[in-house]
């Protein structure tokens, strides 16, 4: 469900519960006018003591028959209109329940998409870790047996190998201070998307040396950090997915905001694929399906645009409020 959608069903929601509590005020009132007609007419009643009906040829009811009648029609009209009133609430209140009860499907299923997400970024964090850092903590491990073994027999091979294990402990910090940026980048904390955005473009200049980019960022006004952190996220995702399957020498990207939504631009020069390779590609890389549901669940537009031999263009739209 989009945010236009969800927006328009608040509103929706919003005027029902207005109407149904205008309904039972007027209800309320009705009621109210019943009980003093009610209460009129008992008092003309009790006005009817033994010495009048002894005296008097006329009982209360014919003295007063005209002003009794006109009270009497006023309460009927009162109790039919509050008949039709009722009908009215009951159906408001219906309108409610079930607007309620769609919108708490729709949370309850953002929530689940959103638990997949986090799943499938675990996931991946694990890959990384396993691929990575993991192994190359092992290969060290097994380095600094080597090394021990050196010291009694070849103190200069022993410490040739430990300036090497030395190296490598510092390559593997460096990684587990990527995966730690991945996780949440202390510069979006402290300056922003825009200087966030900045910084991982440094950082992919620095590793992937062969490829040229443009790029062009705005900064990007939203209260919301987790829109912010969305952005961010996507547009990291749709480009490593380019540096790594594209095998394309240039890379564009431009993310701007027009009025109240960002709008983001990723393309790149590489091999491009056709319509009928899409599916297969979505399938093949759940990071592509991950950046879609994390547009959808903030109720933006992504589309692609691929030709074979010649790129791929990537547009997103994120509304911002």
């Amino acid at each position: 469900m989009s945010g236009k959608i969800q927006l328009s069903i608040s509103e929706i929601l919003h005027n029902f519960k207005v109407d149904a509590e205008n309904l039972e005020k007027q209800i309320n009132e009705n009621l109210l006018h019943i009980s003093e007609i009610d209460e009129y007419l008992n008092s003309i009643m009790e006005q009817e003591d033994k010495d009048f009906k002894v005296f008097s040829p006329r009982n209360v009811e014919h003295i007063y028959r005209e002003d009794i009648e006109k009270h009497k029609e006023k309460k009927y009209k009162l109790e039919m209109e509050n008949r039709s009133l009722y009908s009215r609430l009951n159906k408001c209140n219906a309108y409610i329940r079930a607007i309620d009860e769609t919108i708490n499907k729709d949370k309850a299923l953002k929530n689940l998409k959103v638990l997949d997400i986090q799943e499938k970024e675990r996931q991946r964090i694990a890959r990384d870790l396993h691929d990575t850092s993991l192994q190359n903590l092992t290969y060290l491990v097994h380095k600094i047996e080597l090394a021990s073994m050196y010291i009694d027999k070849d103190a200069l091979q022993a410490k040739l190998e430990l300036a090497t294990i030395n190296k490598s402990l510092k390559a593997v910090i460096d990684e587990i201070r990527e995966t730690i940026f991945d996780l949440r980048p202390m510069s979006f904390d402290d300056l922003g998307l825009k200087e966030a955005l900045e910084r991982l473009f440094v950082k992919l200049k620095e590793k992937n040396t062969s490829i040229d980019y443009y790029t062009e960022i705005d900064s990007i006004f939203c209260e919301d950090n987790l829109v912010l952190m969305t952005i961010f996220r996507v547009v990291q995702e749709a480009c490593s997915n380019a540096i790594s399957h594209s095998n394309g020498n240039k890379l564009e990207v431009v993310v701007k905001q027009e009025n109240d939504y960002c709008n983001i631009i990723i393309k790149d020069n590489g091999l491009g694929f056709s319509k009928e390779e899409m599916s297969e590609k979505m399938d093949r890389h759940f990071g592509i399906d991950v950046m879609k549901e994390r547009i959808n669940l903030l109720g933006g537009e992504i589309s692609f645009d691929s030709v074979l031999n010649e790129g791929t263009e990537i547009k997103i739209h994120i509304p911002l409020v």
